[in-house]
């Protein structure tokens, strides 16, 4: 007797909802551990019979989904799936030459021309390059539009004043909350059953959440929903059969303590990194897609879109700094908050322009402990339109 503990799960992008594509390569995805799972929805029969057996039960429905539970990596496969919760594609900006000069006395990013106004928007991050500093070519944080030729910046405790020549940036691939479907074709395999799996087809992300603490991993869930689930016992039934297989990325996991170069938040009209130390953040993305169900088929058809919700959780220590958040759970007045993390591989950033908070009262726990803020809302849509969550990647 043999039995297996090692599962692969092999990704490829759909063209149609449901439809594996006829070619093209499969990406291994990485995982902490999986749910998928296509799941039976019964009922049993209320036939009434003179021998008083039941009658059993009979298959009425098929919930196709399930759960993928990953460490935050850059990589191309997690950006596909950031792609599917997100419903929209990260977008791409040109690189824009022009001497630059950063001061970091003044939190300044001057231009010698252009415009910033028509190139950046408060809240995107940007990549500098071409600077002396090697330091100075690094991401920074859009906080406030002075002028034309004058944005402020928040940045990593690394950046130096310089007065640049030859210099460029370039806003960070760039997404936010869209209306467009990406799905995936998946197989799910077990390495000691080499000639066993189980296919999911149409399979979009309709959850994702992502868990930032000190010392710790930087950690995630995808909530997957699907339109069609079967196993196979022969491999020539498998999908990903004469396919080319990509084994799984080796970027380095981030981690919430030193690969969190940038954290900042806007309480009232000032948007400032964070003087105030912050414990954990947590985001989670509801799609709240609900599915299409047709009599004659067994698993939905096709979903439909329903409302972003976004939730946030931040846990910090009660300071002079995040005093006047606690006035602000009363007037609901919305709070902006961004953070990057980053390693030698790459790295994301998130940026929430409007998010209303709600939290107890500080107290006091006890002896020998601090008083912490533990702090919950939402991201709602920002005052000038902006969308209640932007994702870059470096």
């Amino acid at each position: 007797m043999s039995s297996s503990n090692l599962v692969s799960v092999r990704v490829i992008e759909e063209s149609v909802l449901g439809t594996t594509p006829g070619a093209g390569n499969f990406d291994t995805a990485r995982f902490t551990s999986e749910a998928l799972s296509g799941t039976p929805e019964t009922t049993e029969s209320q036939q009434i019979r003179t021998d008083r057996l039941a009658s059993g039960q009979i298959v009425t429905g098929l919930t196709v989904g399930g759960e993928l539970n990953f460490e935050l990596a850059p990589e191309s496969l997690l950006n596909k799936f950031i792609e599917s919760a997100m419903l929209s594609t990260f977008a791409t900006d040109t690189l824009v030459t022009v001497d630059l000069e950063i001061d970091t006395a003044t939190s300044e990013l001057i231009r010698v021309s252009g415009d910033w106004n028509t190139d950046v928007a408060v809240g995107d991050f940007l990549t500098l390059s071409g600077f002396t500093n090697a330091v100075n070519n690094t991401q920074v944080l859009v906080t406030n539009i002075v002028s034309a030729t004058v944005i402020n910046i928040a940045f990593p405790d690394t950046i130096v004043s310089e007065v640049g020549s030859g210099t460029a940036f370039k806003v960070c691939d760039k997404i936010g909350i869209g209306t467009t479907k990406k799905s995936f074709s998946i197989e799910k395999c077990f390495t000691d059953l080499s000639t066993k799996a189980i296919i999911y087809k149409g399979m979009m992300a309709n959850t994702m959440s992502l868990n930032v603490a000190y010392g710790e991993i930087v950690n995630g869930n995808f909530g997957f929903v699907g339109v069609d689930y079967y196993d196979v016992s022969a491999p020539i039934d498998f999908i990903t059969n004469g396919r080319t297989i990509n084994p799984q990325a080796t970027t380095q996991s981030l981690n919430g303590s030193i690969d969190m170069p940038i954290n900042a938040i806007k309480i009232g009209s000032t948007f400032d990194s964070t003087e105030f130390c912050i414990q954990s953040i947590e985001l989670s993305l509801d799609n709240n897609n609900t599915p299409q169900n047709c009599i004659g088929e067994t698993a939905p058809v096709d979903y439909s879109f329903g409302t972003a919700a976004i939730s946030v959780s931040m846990s910090a220590y009660l300071s002079n700094d995040n005093w006047s958040l606690i006035s602000k759970k009363l007037t609901q007045e919305p709070v902006a908050i961004a953070f990057s993390v980053k390693n030698a591989d790459g790295g994301y950033a998130f940026y929430l322009p409007a998010v209303q908070l709600s939290f107890s009262d500080p107290s006091s726990e006890g002896a020998n402990q601090d008083v912490i803020l533990s702090m919950s809302g939402v991201a709602k849509v920002g005052d000038n339109g902006e969308k209640s969550l932007y994702i870059f990647k470096f």
